[in-house]
């Protein structure tokens, strides 16, 4: 039994990871087009989902995006029926976006179709083997991150 070289261990896997990637968004850039959706339109409807209503400067900010852009990504939603605008109820000045029954339903079928994806992708691992996979995407994540900090 051989001594295992680990930088070249460490290297085939991340050249693993560059090659998954682009697969992975692909796959999500699919089932987001199927709903007539772009990625940042899906960030923003899963913001409201998993936040509630929130006022269009509260969704700038956490989207990291200007005014200007939420404004548009608002507009695109409130066309296709999945938002809407509302007043805020101690500021005339302050506009409430929140989903609508349409917009809930999007949102439950895109959680739907990634758990149907993750048991399709990773249904065969074991407890464990997910664990140590999850500990060493959340590492890279972290570290490149970091890098861009």
């Amino acid at each position: 039994m051989g001594v295992r070289d680990t930088a070249a261990d460490r290297e085939e896997l991340l050249r693993e990871l560059f090659g998954l990637a682009p697969l992975l968004e692909r796959f999500r850039a699919e089932g987001m087009a199927r709903k007539g959706l772009t990625q940042p339109r899906a960030r923003l409807l899963r913001r409201l989902d998993e936040q509630g209503p929130q006022v269009m400067s509260e969704l700038s900010r956490a989207l990291d995006v200007t005014p200007r852009a939420v404004t548009a990504l608002v507009d695109g939603l409130e066309a296709g029926g999945l938002v809407r605008r509302c007043g805020h109820p101690h500021d005339r000045r302050a506009t409430v976006v929140e989903l609508t029954a349409a917009g809930r339903r999007t949102c439950r079928e895109m959680s739907e179709g990634h758990s149907r994806l993750s048991a399709e992708l990773l249904g065969g691992f074991s407890e464990r083997e997910l664990d140590a996979g999850l500990r060493v995407a959340r590492a890279v994540r972290s570290a490149m991150e970091a890098r861009r900090a």
